[in-house]
Parts: structure tokens; C-alpha cells; sequence
């Protein structure tokens, strides 16, 4: 059971990745589809933390600004997967003392 919950563990964290980068590149290509008057002066540090970098999305057109809350929604799950399978793993471990 517990190298079930590990297996588990590590595909979340993987999907959590994956959900980053395409975060990013969703963030990178709504920047870049912004008007000229409301484009960042630096674009790739608002690209690598783009869930925190959120207030450009009122400029952005409703089919990029989707994707990028698709995105973070589907972080948000696969972290939170990962966080309650590597506590489910740590609970099913036994030391012995």
C-alpha cells in the first residue's frame, strides 16, 4: 500500500510540474497577446511566477486569461495531491522503536 500511495505521490508532483510550465507558457503567450500600452516593461520574471502575477489579467482576452486559471486550478489539485499522498506515505511507514 504504501508504494501505491508513493507512486501516487510522485505522478502528482510530476502533473504539478507539467501544470507549471504549461501555466507559463499560457502567461508568456497572453503577455504577448496584450496591447502595446499594457505590456510589462520585463516579461519573464511575471512568466516564471505567473500565479502571482495575476494582475495583467484584466487586459488579456477571455480565452487566455482561461487558460491561465486552468492552469493554476490544476497546480493548486496535483499539489494538493501530492501533499495528502506523501502524508498518506509518511503515516503508513512504521518505525519501530
Amino acid at each position: 500500500m504504501q508504494s501505491v500511495v508513493i507512486i501516487v505521490s510522485v505522478l502528482a508532483a510530476l502533473g504539478a510540474v507539467a501544470c507549471w510550465v504549461i501555466g507559463a507558457r499560457a502567461q508568456a503567450q497572453m503577455l504577448n497577446a496584450l496591447p502595446v500600452e499594457h505590456q510589462p516593461r520585463f516579461k519573464w520574471p511575471l512568466i516564471a511566477v505567473w500565479p502571482f502575477a495575476r494582475g495583467r489579467l484584466q487586459y488579456a482576452t477571455a480565452d487566455r486569461v482561461q487558460m491561465v486559471n486552468k492552469s493554476l486550478l490544476a497546480f493548486i489539485a496535483c499539489v494538493m495531491v501530492a501533499l495528502s499522498a506523501a502524508s498518506l506515505a509518511s503515516n503508513l511507514t512504521r518505525f519501530s522503536r
